[in-house]
């Protein structure tokens, strides 16, 4: 196929060409084609614009083929899991590598007009294009979050996709997001945007007798009203990574997707992150905290209500 292309483009093409082998053949009855590739088997199904859209319509040109000869014949492309591993399929990926590498002299056979004839100058596939714009991206996003979240105790994933896990809990999510990348309703964000006069902590020192200031640290590890439901976050984090509380910064806490499920957990249990009290208004017990919290969640819905 020439430079330029990518595995989904293969895969795409193989499909023509075992649809085009199969109308050069007489009485099938049926006609099966497996391939390892899922985006490959929906691209066939339709024609509009977009990568794959040459496969798709030559697909649809070997098919009508294939009926007309045979109008009963069975046609089907169905998914099966690749074969990694197997001798066979390994051999055959170590002999494409090699012409990919080396395509003039393995026999390639470039890509040609619906007539036949060549084309003088080989084309770049739009899945190419897409993987060469996001490989530029990418660090590009990332060097711009790195810049962004500078300070602010926000901790980038390594590598990877993105935690799937908050998505699971919508309800959760919210707050989840916001406590990673330090904009959750705390004292100090509060403080930093003047919604607040000052930072401290309006649960454990409503007075601000001690002057402790409510930042993500103190939250998850030392406001005593929720250390029961601390102490069994922490256990949970222990087991599934074998590092103890102490090592964990919140920030690196609320980027390791193994601790997901017990930050969530956490969150659905404490009021952390959820609305804050009115300046001029304190709590000297917890059924107040509660009723409260309860109260500007209700307004919050009902101003979302008015909207929609």
């Amino acid at each position: 196929m020439g430079f330029f292309r990518e595995a989904y483009d293969a895969e795409c093409a193989a499909i023509v060409r075992a649809l085009a082998v199969a109308a050069e053949r007489a009485k099938l009855g049926r006609v099966r084609i497996f391939t390892d590739v899922q985006a490959a088997v929906a691209r066939m199904a339709y024609g509009e614009p977009g990568r794959g859209q040459t496969y798709a319509i030559q697909a649809r040109q070997a098919i009508a083929a294939l009926r007309k000869q045979e109008p009963a014949v069975e046609i089907e492309i169905r998914w099966c899991p690749a074969h990694k591993g197997v001798p066979g399929n390994e051999a055959t990926v170590g002999w494409a590598k090699l012409v990919v590498s080396e395509p003039d002299d393995h026999g390639v056979e470039w890509l040609a007009r619906a007539d036949g004839t060549w084309l003088p100058v080989r084309p770049t596939s739009l899945a190419h294009l897409r993987r060469r714009a996001s490989e530029k991206k990418s660090p590009e996003v990332r060097s711009w979050c790195e810049r962004r979240h500078l300070n602010k105790g926000y901790v980038l994933r390594k590598k990877g996709k993105t935690d799937p896990t908050p998505t699971r809990a919508k309800r959760t999510a919210s707050r989840f997001y916001q406590l990673k990348s330090g904009h959750a309703l705390t004292g100090v964000y509060l403080r930093s945007t003047d919604n607040r006069p000052d930072d401290h902590c309006w649960w454990c020192d409503p007075e601000n007798i001690s002057g402790t200031q409510q930042t993500r640290d103190h939250l998850f590890k030392h406001y005593s009203r929720w250390k029961d439901r601390q102490a069994e976050l922490w256990a949970r984090v222990k087991e599934a990574t074998k590092r103890a509380k102490r090592k964990w910064s919140v920030g690196d806490l609320l980027a390791d997707e193994r601790c997901s499920p017990a930050v969530l957990d956490f969150l659905r249990s404490t009021y952390v992150g959820r609305t804050a009290p009115p300046v001029e208004e304190s709590w000297d017990s917890e059924d107040e905290e509660e009723e409260v919290v309860e109260a500007g969640e209700a307004e919050a819905e009902r101003a979302v209500e008015r909207a929609e």
